[in-house]
């Protein structure tokens, strides 16, 4: 397999400067093994914090029909193996660093299974195949005592096998293949050894050691990508489907995808016409696509490259693979045939720096590095020149088996290869993050863009159609009859049925509907509302309604739709909380109204007294109430038993643990704007969501999600939310089902530390947690701040919940959070925290172990000024800086600390409680051996 993710000019460029060079010398093994190379390392590292994941697993399976040789395939393999020292090679730890050493050589290395015999009920020898290559391309490899390569035949029939090879990345890597693949074929059919290498692979790690070390290369190559990788975003922030976890994980799923054989002849057209390959085209167009969704124009990508920068590397074996960080650039809505030539320069002067591994990058540029992502790229694109077949046997047909394993190395990776005509695609997605509908669409919107990019490259990159997203579903119209009407046949039909019910007194549909007449000709002249507090409000409002309404209401046909929805009927009550000004109230009117049921408007004080509560509650079908009333009613138990109500909670404002709770005992919808637009019923045992679920719109309001300019939007692209025409300032999406999800506003979102955070996001991630009723969160001294109405929270506390980046600096806890007469919070009267001093560095170390915590640190990291809040990786650490921590502590203070122990409690204070925690779970006493 090769690598072909450059232009032509990229690799000719290369070719000249390796001819420049010197050849890589060839040097005898010591005794005590050689250094790995800058990328085992970073292997080396990951397998130590995630041990027997198979994540560092590379495998090929291929299926084999014809008559095979097994003998002569398991010699041929054997001789492989013999030929290059890597693939005998064990890796080992020594003083806290990663060494390779070279073994023997197999006499055998083919384990075969025949499964022509009996099958299981209900399984094919191709199920059970699957299964079984499965199981061994993820069972764990020992990097100490090896082997890191193993290779499995399964028989299905005479003629028919299935090869399965799996490798450690540590000592192969997927271009490798394709060695193994020729040297297998020439092997296979030949008992003539083959020419000795001249080269092996501890030679290049040797080499790569010492080159880097330079003066001349380090500084090309660090001063190049500081200046390239400068003020880059910090995150790619995808709308994932679900919240980023705090500590990203390995769970992964594949989408697999074609593009047809005309999209592909466009993109090589496209290419030739702009002296590139159809990589960069497909490149600049998956920047489009993901500058889309992401709502940026300074993107990175991560680019696989072959890392084989010198001739005699070509035919080697080995885990050479690099990554480059290619920096898309779409600031100034260039078009796409502009776009397209500053990728290909992003990619001629990335392949051009590529020997630049990326552990050693990471290290230069020192960007924070948090648990929850992957420093610098989240999202990848790579393109194969095969189709995964690099093994040819005589009169053997050789084809592709997928057997089910799937691990995602970044949130969205994307693999093309050659398919006939066509190119395959591979989106590999991490799924804690994506469902997979929402990678499908994001594969077939990959397909059209680029289809219509290639039509008109002269247009602007923001114009480039995506497939429209389809339109919300408009329920229609439950009758005719416009608010006036139906409450004047109210009257006629049940004139002394109960209508609303206010602080003063209750009126009847009748009385209601002669109050009302008799009050629209002074609401038509502008009369105000009354007090809050009288009985004339909910006249005024009817009359409102009467002056306002026409033969058809949108606002009528809303609330009879809900009503539907819900089941309310004319035997129903419906009580109310929402502030009397408020169009909600209006809605509430509505409801009421539509299903002839009664309405009671609960005074403002009921909202925080239980018994009066647990009173207005037991009487009512539908309550539509605010969060704090929902959270005095549930920890009071106060919900009525056996005869549940229906519950209304905003969408934008009643946090997901509160409204899942909920769901839990009474059925529960959400309703979305202040004059309610759209309704969702709520699912307890639903996976949360990142975003806020709206379902779908109520009769008669069209809603619409909008990209930048007002440009029509597509299915899962963000953009902003209009009902009925008017914008609304909040920011959504319209998912593949159909359905509308509420990702926050777009005046509270900010970039704080490098990352954009969406406020409301993480106020919604906070709500729920012990010692917090409720939060906001705001941006004050750049730095994220929490306001909790509660006991309180420890932020240092929330790294076990939240990625780092959404982690507030500080919480400031209130009796309630202020609100405005709508009921919303009010921002602007949000206490100013005091401004953040120089921390960090400042916090003083306590003495005993956070002494001898920070004298180890000193020691390794070179670094004299230390407090107690500093973190191993902000002040330099890396991954060998860490192995060797490790070590230390286990010398100084005779216990074990894993890998991911020392990055989950980063400061030095958090590691010295880790260690007196460990040490008295040990028995042990004192402080331990003075660093």
């Amino acid at each position: 397999m090769t690598i072909s993710n450059g232009a032509d000019n990229v690799h000719d460029l290369i070719a000249r400067r390796r001819r420049e060079r010197d050849r890589i010398p060839r040097r005898a093994i010591p005794e005590e093994g050689v250094p790995v190379s800058s990328t085992q390392e970073r292997i080396w590292f990951g397998e130590r914090f995630n041990p027997g994941f198979g994540f560092y697993h590379v495998p090929a399976t291929l299926r084999l029909r014809g008559p095979l040789d097994a003998g002569a395939l398991d010699r041929a393999l054997c001789e492989v193996i013999r030929r290059h020292e890597i693939l005998r090679s064990t890796v080992e730890e020594i003083d806290g660093m990663p060494v390779q050493r070279v073994g023997d050589a197999p006499t055998g290395v083919l384990r075969s299974v025949d499964l022509t015999g009996e099958p299981d009920p209900g399984a094919s020898p191709e199920d059970e195949a699957a299964r079984m290559a499965a199981d061994d391309i993820l069972a764990p490899f020992d990097l100490r005592h090896g082997p890191l390569g193993r290779a499995l035949l399964l028989r299905l029939g005479p003629d028919d096998h299935v090869l399965v090879l799996t490798f450690h990345h540590i000592v192969f890597d997927d271009p490798s293949f394709g060695i193994v693949g020729r040297e297998i074929e020439a092997l296979y059919t030949s008992s003539a050894p083959l020419p000795e290498l001249e080269l092996q692979y501890t030679d290049f790690s040797v080499w790569q050691r010492e080159r880097l070390r330079t003066e001349e290369v380090r500084s090309r190559l660090v001063g190049y990508w500081r200046r390239t990788l400068e003020g880059v975003p910090r995150l790619l922030d995808l709308p994932s489907d679900r919240p980023r976890p705090p500590q990203r994980s390995r769970a992964g799923r594949f989408h697999r995808s074609r593009l047809p054989a005309d999209v592909v002849g466009a993109a090589r057209a496209m290419a030739r016409e702009e002296g590139t390959t159809p990589f960069t085209v497909l490149l600049a167009a998956y920047g489009v696509l993901l500058s889309r969704y992401a709502d940026q124009a300074d993107i990175v990508t991560a680019v696989p490259a072959a890392g084989r920068i010198r001739p005699e590397l070509e035919e080697l074996v080995g885990c050479f693979i690099n990554i480059i960080c290619l920096r898309l650039d779409l600031r100034g809505e260039p078009t796409f045939r502009e776009l397209l030539r500053r990728v290909r320069h992003a990619s001629v002067e990335g392949h051009d720096h590529e020997e630049m591994p990326f552990e050693e990058l990471v290290r230069e540029l020192h960007p924070q590095r948090p648990r929850s992502h992957t420093p610098l790229f989240q999202a990848g694109l790579g393109v194969r020149d095969n189709d995964g077949v690099f093994l040819n046997l005589p009169g053997v047909r050789a084809s592709e088996f997928v057997p089910d394993v799937e691990v995602s190395h970044f949130d969205l990776m994307v693999d093309f290869s050659v398919d006939g005509d066509g190119m395959a695609g591979l989106w590999g997605y991490n799924d804690d993050l994506f469902d997979p509908d929402t990678v499908e669409v994001l594969a077939e919107q990959f397909t059209l863009l680029l289809t219509e990019a290639c039509a008109q490259p002269d247009r602007q990159v923001g114009d480039l159609r995506l497939p429209a997203s389809p339109r919300l579903p408009q329920p229609e119209s439950v009758g005719a009859e416009g608010p006036a009407a139906v409450l004047a046949g109210r009257a006629r039909r049940v004139p002394d049925s109960p209508a609303v019910t206010s602080a003063d007194g209750t009126l009847t549909y009748a009385q209601l509907d002669a109050h009302a007449e008799a009050l629209a000709p002074a609401v038509r002249k502008g009369a105000e509302p009354p007090a809050a507090d009288t009985p004339d409000l909910a006249v005024w409002w009817y009359a409102r309604l009467r002056a306002d309404g026409g033969p058809r209401d949108a606002g009528y046909a809303r609330a009879a739709d809900l009503a539907s929805r819900i089941g309310l009927g004319a035997t129903g009550t419906v009580l109310t909380f929402a502030p009397p000004a408020s169009g909600v109230l209006a809605d509430a009117m509505l409801l009421a109204l539509s299903s002839g049921a009664h309405l009671v408007i609960a005074p403002p004080q009921a909202a925080r007294d239980i018994e009066r509560l647990r009173t207005l509650v037991e009487d009512a079908t539908v309550v539509h109430a605010p969060p704090a009333t929902w959270r005095l009613l549930l920890r009071e138990n106060a919900l009525p038993e056996g005869r549940p109500f229906t519950a209304l909670c905003d969408a934008a404002t009643t946090p997901d643990p509160l409204v899942r709770e909920l769901a839990a005992q009474v059925p529960t919808w959400t309703l979305y704007g202040e004059r309610w637009a759209a309704a969702h019923r709520i699912d307890p045992l639903a996976e949360p969501r990142r975003g806020v679920p709206l379902g779908v719109p109520l009769a008669g309001t069209p809603i619409e999600v909008t990209g930048r300019a007002g440009r029509p939007g597509a299915t899962g692209v963000p953009g902003e939310i209009h009902v009925g025409g008017v914008a609304t300032g909040d920011r959504g999406r319209i998912l593949p089902d159909g359905s509308l999800e509420l990702l926050g506003r777009f005046d509270r979102m900010f970039t704080v530390g490098g990352f954009r955070v969406d406020t409301d996001e993480v106020a919604r991630s906070l709500a729920g947690r012990p010692g917090v009723v409720e939060a906001v969160v705001d941006v004050r001294h750049d730095r994220l701040v929490a306001y909790v109405a509660g006991d309180g929270i420890d932020p240092r506390k929330l790294t076990a919940h939240l990625p780092e980046y959404q982690v507030p600096g500080s919480v400031v806890v209130l009796d309630a959070l202020p609100r405005n007469a709508r009921g919303d919070i009010a921002h602007e009267e949000l206490p100013s925290p005091e401004a953040p001093g120089d921390e960090g560095g400042q916090v003083p170390i306590r003495g005993g172990t956070e002494e001898s915590v920070a004298g180890i640190w000193r020691e390794l990291l070179g670094v004299r000024e230390i407090g107690a809040a500093d973190g191993f990786l902000d002040l330099g650490g890396h991954s060998l800086t860490l192995a060797r921590l490790s070590l230390r502590y286990e010398v100084a203070f005779g216990i074990e600390v894993e890998l991911p122990d020392l990055l989950r409690h980063a400061t030095v204070r958090e590691q010295a409680a880790l260690i007196d925690e460990r040490r008295a779970q040990a028995g042990l006493t004192g402080e331990g051996k003075s660093s």
